[in-house]
């Protein structure tokens, strides 16, 4: 991958980190109201089985969330310390160049489209 291509790529993993990290901001905030309105008693719900489940699963999803948001920063952290070295673009188990719609697709691929598939074929058995 030559330099200009470097650049792109840089640019667009570093909006797209910066796009993670606001969205964990707002998650996190959900979570922090949630945990203070518990602690306070003012959730506004009533003590309905119902509504404590919902709440539950809402808080549960937002805790989800947060923790997948955090894996892909810091698969976006790993891209960019590829970059940084040049193997930014090559796939980690064959070493062929990664294609720039896959990259394009998902700025945080490791692997080429065949290594990908190999690994997820193995997870399924």
């Amino acid at each position: 991958m030559n330099k200009r291509e470097l650049a792109r790529f840089r640019k667009l993993v570093e909006e797209e980190r910066e796009r993670v990290l606001k969205k964990l901001g707002v998650i996190g905030e959900e979570i922090s109201d949630r945990t203070s309105n518990k602690a306070s008693g003012s959730q506004g719900y009533s003590n309905h089985m119902a509504d404590i489940g919902s709440d539950a699963m809402e808080q549960e999803q937002a805790f989800l969330h947060a923790s997948q948001g955090t894996d892909y920063l810091r698969r976006l952290d790993d891209a960019l310390k590829r970059i940084e070295d040049g193997t930014y673009g090559v796939c980690e188990e064959c070493s062929s160049k990664i294609p720039v719609k896959r990259l394009e697709a998902y700025l945080a691929a490791k692997l080429c489209v065949d290594c990908k598939s190999k690994q997820e074929k193995l997870q399924r058995s």
